[in-house]
């Protein structure tokens, strides 16, 4: 058995380099599915990213949380099959080909380009930057089956759409309804209500307050307040409610109609008397003058005052602007009052030429004419502008316009409850977003808004005679026994589809021309992705529902609701059982990431420098999936320099000793019949893996990590630092060898712990650790088994006695910090207070590895009410001052200061605890005080939790020639690196120097060889192979050495 040298120095890149290749040679992935097959299925659905654009570092985000779990379960005995997937239709992929074509209104393209050469150039773009996605995948270690990728634009995929949109409409669940609904004018597209979601934005616009000429009656309006001046063109009707009261008030020889209950709100600082009030009711039938009449309008109900339920007293004027072409109440009032939809605006965003003032503006452009125009016919009340949120194309960025049109819909209002009731049993990490961001979006769900005027995406399988009647396909099969012809060679998109007619019922059948929302494609790839029903049936089966999906945050009302609204209406099922959701990447100071900002990062800016590994781990184990994400490339440098390089460096010194032993790791040692601390790993190794794996089964990658970084510093920070003898200096060799085997056994549970979150680290480790110890061990340590926590290394009383010791040598060397003595000055003693009679066994019983730890010749235990810390307690005056205790706090003061237990309240403080006070009835917590601590002369203390740890820092002349040999032995272990000594090369070493280096070298010169690997004491050493001068204050020496023949 022979390892391989390890690099001193962590290169993630060429690492990663060299294990891809390693990948690739063996088709390791390939192998690792073979070799699971027959397993227990654990399914895992892709959730489809549309591949015209090149990935960003959010798609490593999400593909290292899409990559860990699948590796994990794998490892635990499962068959993962992974099938990546294209989302390819939509308005993405259309504004991308609009862009190249640099033509962007409907009606051009159909006429200039086409709709076959459009959708063909879609086709292509989709496909353009597929190879950069399967590239970066590949770099950042995401298995996943790309060449069994399902495709959304493929003939197979589009027809089990077609089933499923079938089933529904057996259902009688898809209506075309005539609605307002969120419209997109700049591409033309009716949204639905999870795509309105992702495009908020705080935005100004006008707020304005107009007035309304009552029919009739000089110098008489109604003050109507509205935000969207340019529906005013279109008003058809102005709404009160019946049981409001509303007021005739003068002002300047004007009267004023307004709610009463508003009345002061419109005024303000204006003048005005009340002559009269009313119901509303009264006001009902009262005619007015249109502001506008540019619009032709044939309805004998138009242009009067109807009652509406929904017009309240919180803002406004209590009277409400009604025009039915926009907006949804609107339009609802005016069919039940029989008016008709008048549009000022196209399907283009822009206004018709017959309203002449504002004719081929975009809408949102006709706010500013049309509130100059009001201005210069006296007709403006008042004009201000107010902040709000409001809806943008979420690919466009242009404004959204509710508009009233026809669309297909479906009906899931009618399933609110059903998918609630569903959406209980997924297990959401995190678990907030079940009942808060993704239960209040089922909570208010409203009908599906189906269909696109668009070109590219599936195409709606609805098939109409022309006279309301309709048909829904559901298959190529059902189309073909329709048309009596073969099908199987039709494109089933737009154009091609659009050419398939049938005859029945003595009519012609043709295509309605709309296709459908591409958020359904996505939704539907449960069973699209299989071809189902058409074939599949039992992968199918086996795969629904998902195991396991992760997305961003976003997806809460994209994907994740699609996903669940499908499987509810056509399977009464949940679609996934868990679900990750993650936040969104920002930059390092927590700012969006934008191309206008420059603050993007590119994926290989961190691969090339640093390396996938450390991305993913950061990504993985240092944050919690709900909180933003900062990135940079240094942010990522730090976790490959601190937990990479740690783990590294303990495997790498591993390997180093074990190299020039040649040790034998077949031969096993029980773990009981080994040294404690031995035991101690052990035990730190099984309730590490039970840590890690009780995580990893609740999908908390964040606590398996933050276990596994626990166990690798206390590794690499108490077990190696503490047993570096037994490797390099031992010549008891059955101590060696059990000091080898069990950190080959930690390192070998703690790579193989690791491997799901840094695949490229962990087989790099496998190959060399384990493979040349078990040369018939699996090909991969992706193909091995998940580390069991064996129960013969379990000792949680041990793991207790340690962690009491680590925390007594934390405040120590707190302590050593705050006096100023140098840590490798050995000091007399240390007295220690434990909080209760366990503590102090442990301190009692492992007083050897505390004295090692501390550099200190004695351990002194002193009563539990000893007390060598002196407390000064004081109110925090400005926040007990906010609360209302200002008057009392001289006497809070006076008290803290001769009066009260100051050690009882610093207890209280540190332990989280309340403290009740004479002078305020109300307990005060730890931030309503300041603790400053000082400690007895001659000793310097620190203390938490009731641990105490006091340095008598009083130091003897035999301390002092101590420290200096430290001092020194230092000197010459730093010297021997800069060499380039090997750590097992002999020297012949002489040191000389000032008369307190000679005294303390002649005291402790065998220790200074001992430590140094010197075989002779030579002061003028002939020859050197390195020579140096070293100064400590006023103590300074001259170090030379050469390596012994």
């Amino acid at each position: 058995m022979s390892f391989s040298e390890v690099a001193g120095r962590y290169d993630g890149p060429k690492l990663e380099t060299d294990v891809l290749e390693f990948w690739r040679e063996h088709d390791v992935f390939a192998k690792t599915l073979a070799a699971s097959e027959g397993r227990p299925h654990f399914s895992f659905n892709e959730g489809p990213p549309t591949a015209n654009g090149k990935p960003g570092i959010h798609h490593v985000l999400a593909r290292s949380f899409k990559d860990v779990f699948p590796r994990y379960k794998t490892m635990r005995g499962y068959h993962v099959p992974r099938k990546a997937g294209w989302d390819t239709h939509g308005l993405p992929v259309e504004h991308e080909v609009e862009k190249e074509l640099g033509i962007f209104d409907k009606k051009e393209i159909e006429a200039k380009v086409g709709i076959d050469e459009f959708t063909r150039r879609c086709r292509e773009s989709v496909m353009r930057y597929i190879g950069d996605w399967e590239k970066m995948t590949e770099r950042m270690g995401f298995w996943v089956n790309m060449d069994e990728a399902y495709y959304t634009l493929d003939n197979s995929f589009i027809e089990s759409v077609w089933n499923l949109l079938q089933t529904i409409w057996d259902k009688g669940l898809i209506y075309q309804g005539y609605k307002v609904v969120p419209y997109d004018p700049r591409i033309g597209a009716t949204l639905s209500s999870h795509e309105l979601a992702l495009g908020y934005k705080e935005t100004e616009d006008p707020s304005i307050t107009v007035r309304f000429p009552v029919a009739g009656e000089a110098d008489t309006y109604f003050l109507v307040w509205t935000t969207t001046p340019w529906t005013l063109p279109s008003n058809l009707a102005l709404a009160v409610g019946n049981d409001i009261d509303y007021s005739y008030c003068t002002s300047e020889g004007q009267t004023l109609i307004v709610a009463e209950a508003l009345r002061e709100k419109v005024f303000r600082d204006i003048e005005h008397d009340v002559v009269k009030t009313v119901k509303g009711a009264d006001l009902v039938g009262t005619r007015y003058t249109r502001l506008f009449d540019h619009l032709d309008v044939d309805a004998p109900n138009a242009f009067q005052v109807l009652a509406a339920d929904f017009v309240s007293t919180e803002d406004g004027t209590g009277i409400v602007h009604t025009a039915p072409a926009y907006g949804v109440d609107d339009l609802a009032l005016g069919q039940a009052n029989g008016l008709p939809v008048v549009h000022g605006v196209g399907l283009d965003g822009h206004f018709v030429d017959a309203v002449e003032p504002v004719a081929g503006l975009f809408f949102k452009d006709a706010d500013k004419p049309l509130i100059k125009i009001l201005k210069e016919r006296g007709l403006m009340f008042r004009s201000e502008r107010y902040t709000h949120n409001y809806p943008f194309g979420w690919r466009t960025g242009d404004p959204i316009i509710y508009y009233a049109k026809n669309a297909w819909y479906i009906r899931t209002s009618e399933f609110r409850e059903r998918m609630s009731v569903l959406n209980q049993t997924i297990n959401w990490v995190p678990e907030h977003i079940k009942d808060g961001r993704f239960g209040n979006w089922l909570e208010n769900n409203i009908d599906w808004a189906l269909s696109r005027e668009r070109f590219w995406g599936t195409p709606l399988p609805v098939w109409t005679d022309g006279e309301d009647n309709y048909r829904c396909i559901g298959s190529v099969a059902e189309l073909e026994k329709l048309t009596g012809r073969k099908l199987s060679d039709l494109d089933l998109h737009r154009p091609a589809v659009d050419e398939v007619t049938f005859e029945a019922d003595g009519k012609t059948w043709q295509r309605v021309p709309e296709v459908i929302d591409c958020w359904f494609d996505s939704g539907a790839m449960s069973y699209a992705q299989w071809h189902y029903p058409f074939e599949n049936k039992e992968t199918f089966e086996q795969h629904f529902p998902a195991d396991y999906i992760c997305e961003a945050i976003d997806q809460t009302r994209g994907w994740f609701y699609t996903l669940h609204a499908i499987a509810t209406l056509v399977s009464d099922s949940v679609a996934y059982k868990n679900c990750i959701c993650l936040n969104l990447i920002v930059d390092k100071d927590g700012k969006k990431m934008s191309k206008s900002q420059g603050n993007i990062i590119n994926p290989y800016d961190v691969f090339d420098t640093v390396g996938a590994d450390p991305l993913r781990w950061y990504f993985l184990a240092r944050l919690s999936p709900d909180v933003p994400k900062r990135i940079s490339v240094d942010i990522v440098s730090d976790v490959a320099s601190s937990f990479v390089n740690t783990f590294w460096n303990t495997y790498g010194f591993f390997v180093l000793y074990a190299r020039l032993d040649d040790v034998d790791l077949q031969k096993d040692v029980p773990v009981n019949e080994r040294p404690e601390i031995d035991r101690w790993a052990m035990a730190l190794a099984h309730r590490t893996i039970t840590l890690v794996s009780d995580a990893m089964d609740r999908y908390d990658a964040k606590s398996a990590g933050e276990a596994i970084e626990s166990f690798i510093d206390q590794l690499s920070n108490w077990y190696v630092r503490r047993n570096r003898r037994r490797f390099w200096k031992s010549t008891d060799l059955a101590d060696k060898h059990m000091a080898y085997l069990t950190l080959y056994q930690c390192l070998d549970v703690a790579h193989r712990l690791m491997a799901p979150f840094v695949p490229f680290l962990a087989e790099n480790v496998y190959q060399n650790l384990v493979r040349t110890v078990h040369p018939d061990a699996p090909l991969s340590v992706h193909m091995t088994e998940w580390p069991v926590a064996d129960e013969s290394w379990q000792d949680d009383e041990l793991l207790g006695d340690v962690d009491v010791v680590q925390k007594l040598v934390g405040l120590g060397r707190a302590a050593r910090g705050q006096s100023g003595v140098r840590t490798r000055q050995p000091l007399s003693r240390l007295l220690v207070r434990t909080p209760n009679d366990a503590a102090h066994d442990a301190l009692e019983a492992h007083q050897d590895q505390v004295l090692e730890e501390l550099n200190v010749k004695a351990i002194e235990f002193i009563a539990r009410d000893a007390g060598l810390v002196s407390y000064r307690i004081k109110p925090n005056l400005p926040r007990l001052g906010k609360r209302g205790h200002g008057k009392v706090l001289p006497q809070l003061k006076a008290w803290l200061d001769n009066d009260a237990d100051t050690a009882a309240i610093a207890g209280a403080t540190a332990r989280g605890e309340s403290v009740q006070t004479p002078m305020i009835d109300e307990p005060l917590g730890p931030e309503d005080f300041l603790v400053e601590t000082s400690s007895a002369e001659g000793y310097a203390c620190a203390e938490d939790m009731g641990y105490l740890a006091a340095f008598d820092t009083s130091l003897s002349a035999a301390l002092v020639d101590e420290g200096l040999a430290r001092e020194v032995v230092r000197s010459v272990q730093d010297a021997r690196k800069q060499a380039g000594l090997e750590v097992s090369d002999r020297i012949v070493l002489g040191v000389t120097g000032s008369d307190d280096v000679e005294r303390a070298l002649a005291a402790h010169r065998e220790y200074v060889m001992n430590e140094t690997l010197a075989v002779a004491w030579e002061p003028d050493t002939a020859d050197a192979l390195y020579a140096d001068e070293r100064s400590l204050g006023d103590s300074n020496w001259r170090l030379a050495f050469r390596k012994s023949a």
